[in-house]
């Protein structure tokens, strides 16, 4: 309310004044982040009625000029910079948890970080460093999405925009600024803001196109030159001209020591220059909605002087009915013609199927909106294998659709991985995972991971095949084997504890899957596996490798239905994760007591099961700070009895809601039937770091045996588990320090662990 009593004041006053000029020419200034200052000069400038006839810019600058020619208004434009989708843009990161499809993230692994060798290119380039520091590619499709409709409905001349347009690029093969008055107005916008080292330049005739800021970070001759505005605003958000300080960061040190002087003088007499040296970050788009309100109030603190020489005022109906006019030109954006370019036949062809762009019907591409198209471009590049150049769009009038055309890269075949676990406990793990990737008309992974760590080992050797039939579908194949041995004591007690057992287990086993997605974060799977599980445990004589000893050779089908919504595999914060399956398993049980030498009994057993799991996260209306999340687990089975309770108890399913509850062998948890259920308030302490607390139940079928235990000893069947840790998610993985107490009857079975990384468990053979 405040703002708009002074702009109508100011608009009075300024109506008895004389003012020469008429015409007026508005010129932004770069600064990556603090370009968000031109958003309030223009806020300022609409609502006291001044006149914007034409306007320039660079870089960022020249983001926010295009913007306005093309018809959005201040207040649109800052309402789609507080949404945070600028923030995304820039990261260069696409979310696999919101455009890759599930299935094809079936399994995760504890990475830290990858390499990626060409190992079919030439010996030289076999390990290419990387030609730019951050992915163009969300920005890219941002610019096409703001600014294609505008660039058909002006038919390519920035001067048939709104409001006439041009920005400055810097051509490096020609050592020279470039004025950009015509063409795809995204291209010229993006070439504009490729900050060296930051983001790939872009190639465009013979010229290599980099940020205007390079020679001329704000253009005001080119403006005046071009359309010999009366008048002319400057908007600037940086001190300019000044070098680098030691605690500048990456993207700030690659522009200000490429950037040349600038002359920021603008002619006396027909100008006013409303400027801040905004400080900020390049990136700090965090902090928007406090550098647009710097720009508003600069400008209105000028606003005396511009009012008593611009003489013509614009009401808000004029500016509305101006950019509907202008808007009601603007074609929606809609496509019907695909050219994926830079791929071989077969490539293209993989690629055609899962960007759907015609549905296996060759020449009869479909038409597609913009937002389809983007998210399942976005799904074939979220997981790495393939790049894209900055995407051309053009509009045919006689089809009335627009045409898609982008350069394609894949990225080198095979693959590096490391990563692993950090713990205050025995509970270190080290990763290494290798993997050789081709895409033809099918996409072909071979793999191996192996994990090591004195608690838990595992290994996987195996492939992966994806394809495209009336679906996308997959197949799996492996060899597993894994060795869990809990015979290091229960480790990260403060307390006494009575509630594991120091067992160890073994597998080993191949399996073979198949499976399709159902909707964009669902998957339908079937996987079988054969092979075998050794049990041993305790016996009452003896504790070491020579123990009673339980093998059970098996076979075994499973069906399950799976959605994922989770913003991170370990201790997410936002989504959910439903999964219902079902199981058959039939083998053969061996048993060999620890002072024999051969097994003494072989038993068939088999039996049926089903299990629910579901997480789920919801944020608190009205309170950004707090989310509360609720899990559900759920199993019935007729899982048989075993020659030995040992190896019954062992086979069983576990609850495991917590990640400590999965580092211990607790028989209390464990149960052929059981419902459980927790809930998990969460309260955040500041980005990516928050307190997650959980209290957990579990009531299970009662036994009619205490493992370990001889006599009558009743069997409880109601347990507990409460957790607060802390939690916080870094760029390669979590840290956590967790405080988890076991059943509420007494003091004993607390445990307090500190972990970094991933710990990550292979799921069984018989399948819990």
């Amino acid at each position: 309310m405040l703002r708009k009593t002074v702009a109508f004041v100011l608009f009075l006053l300024a109506g008895t004044l004389p003012a020469p000029g008429q015409r007026v020419g508005v010129v932004m200034s770069g600064g990556g982040a603090k370009g968000l200052y031109h958003i309030g000069v223009l806020e300022a400038l609409e609502e006291c009625g001044v006149p914007i006839d034409c306007v320039a810019g660079t870089s960022m600058g020249s983001i926010i000029a295009a913007m306005y020619a093309a018809g959005y208004s201040p207040a649109e434009m800052r309402a789609i910079v507080s949404s945070g989708v600028v923030r995304e843009w820039v990261s260069g990161r696409i979310d696999p948890n919101r455009y890759l499809d599930y299935y094809r993230q079936v399994g995760s692994n504890p990475s830290f970080l990858s390499l990626r060798i060409d190992v079919e290119g030439p010996a030289g380039k076999r390990f290419r460093v990387p030609t730019n520091l951050v992915s163009s590619t969300q920005i890219d499709m941002a610019l096409t999405e703001l600014f294609a409709p505008a660039t058909a409905a002006a038919d390519g001349d920035f001067d048939r925009l709104m409001v006439p347009f041009l920005c400055v690029a810097s051509d490096m093969n020609h050592r020279r600024p470039v004025v950009l008055r015509r063409g795809e107005l995204s291209e010229a916008v993006r070439s504009s803001m490729s900050i060296p080292l930051v983001f790939k330049p872009v190639e465009a005739d013979s010229m290599l196109l980099y940020d205007g800021g390079i020679y001329d970070n704000f253009p005001w001759k080119p403006l005046d030159a071009t359309f010999g505005p009366d008048f002319i605003v400057g908007s600037v958000c940086t001190s300019g001209n000044t070098p680098p300080s030691g605690d500048s960061n990456i993207m700030d040190q690659a522009f200000m020591l490429a950037m040349q002087e600038t002359d920021y003088t603008l002619p006396e007499g027909r100008s006013v220059t409303i400027r801040r040296a905004v400080d900020a970050g390049m990136l700090d788009f965090d902090r928007a909605e406090a550098i647009m309100d710097s720009g508003y109030e600069d400008a209105m603190a000028a606003m005396p002087e511009i009012l008593r020489q611009v003489a013509a005022r614009r009401g808000e109906t004029d500016y509305a009915a101006r950019r509907a006019a202008f808007r009601g030109k603007c074609p929606p954006l809609i496509f019907n013609d695909y050219r994926l370019e830079g791929l071989t036949r077969t490539q293209r062809a993989y690629i055609r199927d899962f960007v759907k762009v015609d549905r296996r019907t060759p020449g009869r591409q479909r038409p597609m909106g913009f937002s389809e198209l983007r998210d399942n471009l976005y799904a074939v590049l979220a997981d790495g294998d393939f790049t894209m150049d900055f995407p051309h769009v053009a509009y045919d009038t006689v089809t009335e659709r627009y045409s898609f055309r982008a350069k394609f890269h894949t990225k080198p075949n095979f693959k590096i991985t490391i990563g692993g676990n950090v713990s205050s406990t025995a509970f270190n793990q080290a990763y290494i995972g290798v993997n050789y990737q081709t895409i033809g008309r099918v996409g072909q992974q071979l793999g191996a991971d192996l994990y090591l760590g004195p608690i838990y080992t595992w290994g996987t050797i195996g492939g992966r095949t994806d394809f495209y039939m009336w679906k996308p579908v997959f197949l799996d194949y492996s060899y597993n084997f894994a060795v869990r041995n809990f015979r290091h004591g229960s480790f990260g007690n403060i307390t006494k504890i009575d509630n594991t057992r120091q067992v160890k287990n073994s597998e080993s086993f191949f399996s073979v899957a198949a499976g399709m997605p159902l909707a964009h974060r669902g998957v339908f799977l079937i996987r079988a596996n054969g092979g075998h599980v050794n049990y041993r445990y305790d016996s009452d004589e003896l504790f070491a490798d020579d123990t009673d000893h339980s093998r059970y050779s098996f076979f075994g089908i499973k069906a399950e239905l799976a959605r994922n919504t989770l913003d991170k595999f370990l201790y997410p914060r936002r989504g959910s994760d439903l999964k219902l399956s079902g199981i058959f398993v039939t083998g053969r049980d061996k048993y060999e007591p620890f002072d024999a030498e051969k097994f003494l009994s072989r038993t068939s057993r088999q039996w049926v099961g089903a299990r629910l799991t579901w997480d789920k996260y919801f944020d608190m209306p009205g309170c950004s700070w707090f989310s509360l999340g609720l899990n559900v687990d759920g199993v019935i089975t007729n899982h048989p009895e075993f020659t030995t309770e040992g190896a019954t108890v062992m086979s069983m399913p576990a609850y495991e809601p917590v990640p400590h509850a999965q580092m211990i062998y607790m028989p209390d948890f464990r149960g052929k039937r059981f419902a459980a259920g927790g809930v998990m308030p969460t309260f955040d302490l500041m980005p990516n770091f928050f307190l997650r607390t959980g209290f957990y139940a579990m009531f299970r079928e009662k036994r009619s045996f205490v493992p370990g235990v001889s006599g009558p000893v009743e069997d409880k069947r109601w347990h507990y588990i409460a957790e607060a840790s802390l939690v916080y998610h870094t760029p390669i993985g979590p840290v956590s320090l967790a405080l988890t107490k076991y059943d509420l009857r007494n003091w004993k079975n607390m445990y307090l662990t500190f972990n970094f990384g991933y710990a990550i468990f292979a799921p069984k053979g018989t399948f819990y």
